[in-house]
């Protein structure tokens, strides 16, 4: 019976909707349309995310190529007048930073039929989150000498501010994931809401004994080795040289690894018997973070059927960004990294190429200063560079920074 009820009504609203839709399709060329009002609402469905301070709000009438552009206070109504009768299309977006992270606020109503005064519409809001800070170029995948030679010791990571606000990256740690390599064959972990964290094979941490604040437009980078690749004593045919590199992660293990002007990074967790820091040329997984809690390498877990695995689990809720690196297109579909936090992957497509993967860039503004694209998605916001070029695109490096 209730189905025959539901079906009544639809047939009757279609039967109404037809002459309103023919009677609209060309209202503004009507002498007499009468304007109306609609009073509209945000439903935020944002969980524990932060709401957002104010929605820019478009209603557009493709049939009249009619369109109203205002802005709300999310938690009220707004009231919007002016509006000629007919079929709208509403959205409602913002962009927004709280903290370490950048929000990305979006809703929409399609179809909506405003033809009588004052109709209430309510639009679902969700909310994609990005970090302030942002992998923006990587170079992983080594390079060749000018003998043929393989060389892997000019691996460097930018971090670069990409918000509005001056982030500081005192205690940040960037994190190799398990498993080193792009694999079909997922490790997994029998702990309670496992699928709320990423896994650490290794974890290196920026100091915490001091601020280290990067302003709007500025990167920082991190280099596995901070010296002038360049130089005879290493690979003259590196694509780069990183003397003027924030962080190393210093482990000297030859003769050849100095201490440079760089600030050591801190080893935080390290189970691998090899404390060399040699991410893998095929492509490792990455995220970085700042934890909640000091990190204490004794609390470790183990893969499902691995006794000598050793990860460290990171709340998702704490990563600031993550990038899913693997060895060749074929392998994008084999994520480690959860599609929450990067719902594709970036390769260079080879190893010892002496090239990187970048973010693109989304927008340059008045003052020069550029934004780059964090969709979450790797796979659209990177593209392959050549060579790798640190502070690429006119970053700055901090004012802290004065060995640059």
């Amino acid at each position: 019976m209730k189905k025959r009820i539901i079906n009544i009504y639809i047939g009757m609203a279609a039967l109404l909707m037809l002459p309103a839709c023919q009677q609209f399709e060309k209202a503004s060329d009507a002498p007499d349309v009468k304007a109306l009002t609609a009073v509209i609402s945000a439903n935020l469905n944002l969980g524990t995310d932060p709401a957002p301070e104010q929605l820019s709000v478009k209603l557009i009438n493709y049939n009249e190529n009619y369109e109203i552009n205002t802005t709300m206070d999310p938690s009220g109504t707004l009231s919007v007048g002016n509006i000629i009768p007919g079929i709208y299309t509403i959205t409602m977006s913002s962009e927004e930073t709280h903290g370490q992270y950048t929000y990305y606020y979006s809703g929409s109503a399609v179809n909506v039929s405003i033809v009588a005064d004052n109709k209430p519409i309510s639009v679902d809001i969700s909310a994609a989150k990005s970090g302030a800070l942002l992998l923006k170029e990587i170079f992983y995948c080594g390079s060749k000498t000018s003998t043929g030679g393989s060389y892997f010791r000019d691996q460097f990571y930018e971090i670069y501010n990409n918000s509005e606000n001056v982030q500081d990256v005192k205690g940040m740690c960037i994190a190799l994931l398990n498993p080193s390599t792009a694999t079909a064959n997922l490790p997994t972990y029998s702990i309670e809401n496992a699928d709320k964290y990423v896994y650490a094979l290794q974890i290196w941490q920026i100091p915490t004994n001091k601020s280290y604040p990067v302003n709007p437009g500025e990167s920082v980078i991190i280099a596995q080795m901070a010296d002038n690749h360049q130089k005879s004593t290493l690979n003259p045919a590196s694509p780069v040289n990183l003397l003027s590199a924030e962080f190393e992660t210093l482990v000297n293990t030859t003769s050849i690894i100095l201490d440079n002007p760089a600030i050591n990074m801190t080893m935080a967790f390290w189970p691998s018997p090899t404390p060399q820091w040699l991410t893998t040329v095929f492509g490792g997984a990455f995220v970085i973070f700042i934890p909640n809690e000091a990190i204490n390498p004794a609390n470790y877990i183990n893969p499902v059927g691995s006794t000598s695995t050793k990860v460290y689990k990171i709340p998702i809720a704490d990563v600031i960004d993550a990038v899913e690196l693997v060895g060749n297109a074929n392998q994008v579909q084999l994520k480690r990294v959860p599609s929450v936090l990067d719902a594709g992957a970036t390769t260079v497509g080879g190893t010892y190429l002496g090239v990187s993967v970048a973010r693109k860039i989304k927008t340059t503004l008045n003052d020069g200063r550029v934004i780059y694209y964090d969709s979450n998605n790797s796979s659209n916001d990177f593209e392959v560079m050549n060579p790798p070029v640190i502070r690429r695109n006119g970053a700055k490096a901090p004012a802290w920074n004065t060995w640059k």
